[in-house]
């Protein structure tokens, strides 16, 4: 999507170089559309460039070819939208032109100019364009138009909650707006693409970046924080975060003590605070409802994935004892959770698999085993060779005998055993680094990374499961001084 001045500065280095057979210069173009200076025109060839419409060299005065000729389409420009407090939607005649390919219908899209600075966390800023799709829905998480009481509309982040919808900007200085009933709300489109207004100068950039290092708290090593994760994630540094082991609450399963959580938002802020390298290992399951499961483990895990920017590094599924009261006539009693192990950058920055492996069953005896099926169909020979008495660990972890029978621990309404995170710690954390739990419960995670030695941040949104985690660092910290 290009702005409506971006497409005439095209057409103009068209018509130059079909006229001189020689490409235009920075400082043509910047006398031409009378600009303040040859950065800004700088800054517009660099935008054509970026979306695939030129190529300029670098360090070249003339060196700028049009190698894109696809066609493109006028959306209208409908008016000013607020990202701060709700405004009405401006009538203007005004066009913007974005690829033919990018759209699938041109008459289900509109532009709006934003107003205000709510949505600077996700990087739209006063004076951008916003690309809008009309629909009259919205997902969790999405960026919205909403008309509020038939009058006035506001760009904000959509948030469903159990009897409230939650409009949220994405700056910590200000409030959500929260609509009581949902006949007093309409969803107008949600936004797809985004167009940055003209450059700011290096004194504004400076200014931003000083501003928002100031609002970024320093990160405070083996506390637990009483907070919502999200938000207080936000506070955090970026490339920051070694490993985060959790168990996130997930379909009302369990109550917890009222408090919702948005999945979405705190993928997008693990992602952020995790190292390059860095492991997110999560424990989920789904409800079963109506005889059918819910799918949240597969919805998160493709969400993550293709809209967060994880890989998912593997699944690994958590063996239990399922619950004897589920066992039902209808059903199938649930002896497993799923533990998909989400990867930020390329490959894991610490990979030490050596403390996960398993006794071998027949290991120490000499046995010649049969071949290797390839994907081709042929097999490899037959080798007689000595078996291992430990072997690598597969996909099924086994927690069958966990054994957390702590008092104290239990007061939680969902736990999981202490050795999972024993287990992920020893396998992804490095010796100084930090494990990070944003939904702390019963503190399980915490304890492991005390007993092995490591830096652990907890949040969690309950008080009495923040008392419940501090209580049982205090307990394993007496344990660990009994046991020099």
């Amino acid at each position: 999507m290009i702005t409506k001045k971006q497409k005439e500065i095209l057409e103009y280095i068209k018509k130059y170089q079909s006229k001189h057979e020689y490409s235009s210069s920075l400082e043509n173009i910047k006398k031409h559309f009378k600009m303040s200076s040859v950065s800004t025109a700088h800054y517009h060839i660099k935008k054509l460039e970026e979306k695939g419409f030129l190529r300029k060299d670098e360090n070249k005065p003339r060196s700028i070819t049009v190698f894109n000729s696809e066609k493109m389409v006028n959306i209208q420009l409908l008016g000013k939208i607020a990202a701060g407090q709700p405004i009405e939607a401006i009538i203007e005649k005004e066009t913007i032109a974005i690829p033919q390919s990018k759209i699938s219908n041109v008459n289900s899209y509109y532009a709006l100019k934003v107003v205000g600075d709510s949505m600077i966390d996700e990087n739209i800023y006063n004076g951008d364009i916003v690309l809008i799709k009309q629909q009259d829905t919205a997902e969790n998480g999405q960026k919205v138009v909403a008309l509020i009481e038939n009058s006035e509309a506001t760009l904000k982040q959509y948030f469903k909650e159990k009897n409230t919808i939650r409009l949220q900007p994405a700056n910590k200085n200000m409030e959500p707006i929260i609509i009581k009933s949902n006949k007093n709300i309409k969803i107008q489109g949600i936004v797809i693409d985004v167009i940055n207004s003209l450059p700011k100068t290096a004194l504004e950039i400076q200014t931003a970046e000083n501003s928002i290092e100031k609002t970024k708290k320093e990160l405070v090593l083996n506390k637990i924080i009483c907070g919502d994760c999200v938000e207080v994630l936000k506070d955090m540094p970026d490339n920051s975060i070694d490993l985060v082991v959790t168990s996130p609450p997930y379909d009302e399963v369990r109550k917890y003590n009222g408090f919702s959580f948005n999945l979405h938002e705190t993928g997008k802020e693990l992602f952020r605070v995790l190292k390059n390298g860095g492991i997110a290992a999560m424990v989920i399951q789904d409800q079963t409802k109506n005889f059918g499961k819910s799918l949240t483990s597969f919805r998160t895990i493709v969400d993550w994935v293709d809209n967060i920017g994880f890989k998912l590094f593997e699944t690994v599924i958590y063996r239990k004892y399922g619950t004897e009261g589920a066992w039902w006539k209808y059903r199938f009693r649930v002896d497993h959770e799923y533990m998909p192990i989400f990867l930020k950058g390329e490959r894991p920055a610490f990979f030490n698999k050596e403390p996960l492996k398993i006794p071998s069953k027949h290991g120490g005896k000499v046995m010649t085993g049969s071949g290797n099926r390839r994907t081709d169909g042929t097999t490899t020979k037959t080798i007689t060779r000595q078996i291992n008495t430990m072997k690598c660990r597969g996909t099924i972890w086994d927690y069958l005998n966990a054994g957390d029978k702590n008092p104290l621990k239990r007061k939680h309404p969902a736990v999981f055993p202490d050795k999972i995170p024993l287990d992920f710690i020893k396998c992804f954390c490095p010796n100084n680094g930090i494990v990070l739990d944003p939904f702390v419960g019963s503190g399980s995670t915490l304890v492991a990374a005390k007993q092995l030695g490591k830096n652990y941040i907890g949040i969690d949104i309950s008080k009495e499961y923040c008392e419940i985690s501090k209580e049982r660092i205090k307990q394993s910290i007496n344990l660990f001084d009994k046991l020099k």
